[in-house]
């Protein structure tokens, strides 16, 4: 039997164990690194907030040693002697990275070269990095089909050749959890697939095309998330609207000293209304959901929260006001 040792975290250090408890391939994952339980936090909180919309897909990686009897080591830092001597102890075929927070550096690929691989949902080298869900929303990848891959690490991020892929498509009008998991839902065959094509001796893998690379930044959706009613078209404050919303806290916009975050919305294309208009509360439909001018239309807003608690709208939003 073949060890693996795991870097990194979430649902995704889950799946990939139990791909391997269900194959016939001589692997097995002996070992976890993940970072210090302080600094899983803020990842805990908003699974516990919005537990029911992440499922089985909430997994706490700090459950592996009693879900799975595989020892965990928390380390701030992977590439440090302490923790690269404990991961050189069980003696890995392969150390994969998932969701590591550490960038691994040149010295420690080296301690087990053509051993390290990544396992990275979106399709590189577009979406190099961490930041995905969001941007993927807010450059119009709804409708489109997309992949995750395992690759090799080298000492660039994200830019390691391509060892396996498997794919997905986002539905229109999906939110960043949904995205999420159809995402690490990849995880239950890429690493099989990896394997596999690594054992075969006609295998290739492919070599990323740089010219084709992006990267984006990570958004913080208490800061980032604020609505522009003036300068965008109502289409794209939509999907700014999705983009920010559920697992997240909601795109935001402000009434009267008042941050209201929009975590549900519709835009409704009508004639146009003057410029002077756009962000205007100007009226409610039947189910008392309030309608905000913008460029193209109105957009209906559906659910509100202030302060991450839910509220009914007409306590807050007053017709004849500007959200700004």
């Amino acid at each position: 039997m073949n060890n693996i040792v795991l870097l990194g975290h979430g649902v995704g250090v889950k799946f990939v164990i139990e791909s391997l408890l269900r194959s016939n391939l001589p692997y097995k994952v002996v070992a976890v690194v993940t970072h210090p339980f302080e600094q899983h936090k803020s990842d805990m909180d908003m699974l516990e907030k919005r537990k029911d919309i992440y499922g089985e897909f909430g997994y706490n990686v700090f459950d592996v040693e009693n879900d799975y009897n595989i020892p965990l080591l928390e380390s701030e830092n992977i590439n440090e002697t302490n923790c690269v001597d404990w991961i050189i102890a069980y003696k890995p075929a392969f150390i994969i990275s998932i969701g590591c927070r550490n960038i691994i550096k040149k010295e420690f690929l080296d301690l087990f070269p053509k051993k390290v691989l990544n396992i990275h949902t979106t399709p590189l080298p577009c979406y190099r990095g961490a930041a995905n869900d969001t941007w993927m929303i807010l450059n119009g990848e709804w409708g489109e089909k997309k992949f995750g891959c395992i690759h090799y690490i080298d000492p660039g991020i994200d830019t390691g050749a391509i060892i396996a892929k498997e794919y997905y498509e986002i539905p229109y009008f999906s939110y960043p959890i949904d995205i999420f998991k159809l995402r690490t839902s990849t995880f239950k065959s890429l690493l099989i697939k990896g394997l596999n094509n690594l054992e075969s001796s006609n295998f290739i893998p492919e070599i990323q095309n740089v010219d084709l690379a992006t990267t984006f930044p990570r958004q913080y959706t208490p800061v980032d998330g604020k609505i522009d009613f003036k300068m965008w078209h109502g289409e794209e404050i939509l999907k700014f609207i999705y983009a920010f919303s559920y697992p997240f806290s909601g795109a935001f916009c402000n009434l009267m000293g008042t941050k209201i975050s929009i975590l549900e919305a519709d835009f409704i294309k009508t004639d146009g209304f003057h410029p002077h208009a756009y962000g205007l509360v100007f009226g409610k439909n039947e189910h008392n959901q309030y309608k905000v001018a913008v460029d193209g239309g109105y957009i209906l807003i559906r659910k509100i929260e202030i302060d991450g608690n839910h509220i009914t709208q007409n306590k807050i939003l007053r017709l004849g006001k500007y959200l700004n």
